[in-house]
């Protein structure tokens, strides 16, 4: 996409204009990073996504590294693996929390072995809308959710990106209503409470793996699926399935994972560096996913025949409340799901 190369550089320098190894991360003289903090010596730290390389995050974490290296004098550097150049998402996640790898960025809900909590924004219309998703993320509900997780898992949640919105995408017809949902085949990765929450519409869930979802929509296994507008872009599934509905359940949360150890032996003074360009750059990655998922939907409904229809989103939410509410006690979130809609 031409259009949004040019968005995303030119967000780049507007950024910059305002703006101004593993734990693993060894010294130069195969010491530990304590010692090269002490010494002055370098620490790398290592970072993974499976997006491409042109895809927001590894836009972003090119502008974290580059910041990261000027606020620390050079003595901190990043090296990002972006394509899934070390593994898939739950792979990342778990060599996050081993330490075999510094950093990733995933969709949470990968990590449901190590806690059940992380699945907690995959719960629909959990945030109001894009203001609200920011205040509660930002505010004091995100970083209690966040000592939460480092605390039963051991890894650190630093910084939240995302910001995508999911809508349902059918084969056949549009989705006019939630009496349209009813024995619906909704395409869905594996994922016990997503199955749940749709189950409660009146869905049909079907489990099937992301690169066997176009051939699912066209052979007539599914009859649609719910994903975000650059998702269905680049996988082309506006194809097979060319009616959008604008339910708008999930904005997507991307937290940038950090392994608990790596971040505490980098010492005060890299901490305070990789905090202040993380801080920073999380407000570059957010823009330049919204413009990227803008930029998608007006290409397929204006160049590719997608076709939106709105939708009374009322009954939906009305159908799922249960499962909030038995997600929240079985996880004990209760109190944060409350804080996050509160805020």
């Amino acid at each position: 996409m031409k259009k949004s190369i040019a968005i995303i550089m030119s967000a780049i320098m507007a950024v910059s204009l305002t703006a101004c190894g593993s734990p693993s991360g060894a010294a130069a003289d195969g010491g530990t990073p304590e010692t090269a903090q002490t010494q002055g010596e370098t620490v790398t730290l290592k970072i993974g996504n499976a997006m491409a390389a042109e895809h927001p995050w590894n836009v972003a974490t090119e502008q974290l590294a580059e910041k990261v290296k000027g606020y620390s004098d050079g003595r901190l550097l990043i090296e990002n693996y972006p394509d899934a150049t070390l593994g898939a998402e739950a792979e990342l996640l778990e060599q996050v929390k081993t330490g075999t790898l510094d950093l990733c960025i995933v969709d949470p809900s990968v990590g449901t072995t190590y806690s059940k909590k992380l699945q907690l924004f995959a719960l629909p219309f959990l945030f109001r809308d894009k203001a609200h998703w920011a205040a509660a993320l930002d505010g004091e509900a995100g970083k209690r959710y966040a000592d939460i997780i480092e605390e039963e898992t051991g890894i650190k949640m630093v910084a939240y990106w995302g910001g995508s919105t999911r809508n349902v995408l059918s084969v056949k017809e549009p989705v006019t209503d939630i009496a349209r949902l009813k024995g619906f085949k909704l395409r869905l990765a594996a994922s016990e409470l997503k199955f749940k929450v749709w189950e409660a519409v009146g869905c049909l869930p079907v489990e099937v793996a992301f690169g066997e979802t176009y051939s699912a929509l066209s052979s007539g296994l599914c009859d649609g699926m719910e994903n975000e507008m650059p998702s269905i872009l680049s996988a082309k599934f506006y194809e097979v399935a060319p009616y959008l509905t604008k339910t708008e359940h999930e904005i997507t949360v991307r937290p940038v994972f950090m392994n608990a150890d790596a971040f505490n032996s980098l010492g005060p003074e890299l901490q305070e560096a990789f905090m202040k360009a993380l801080e920073e750059t999380t407000i570059l990655a957010r823009q330049l996913e919204e413009e990227y998922g803008k930029e998608a939907e007006e290409s397929m409904v204006n160049e590719l025949g997608l076709k939106e229809t709105e939708i009374d989103k009322g009954p939906i939410i009305e159908a799922v409340t249960p499962v909030f509410e038995a997600f929240g006690e079985d996880t004990g979130l209760t109190e944060i799901i409350g804080a996050i809609q509160g805020t």
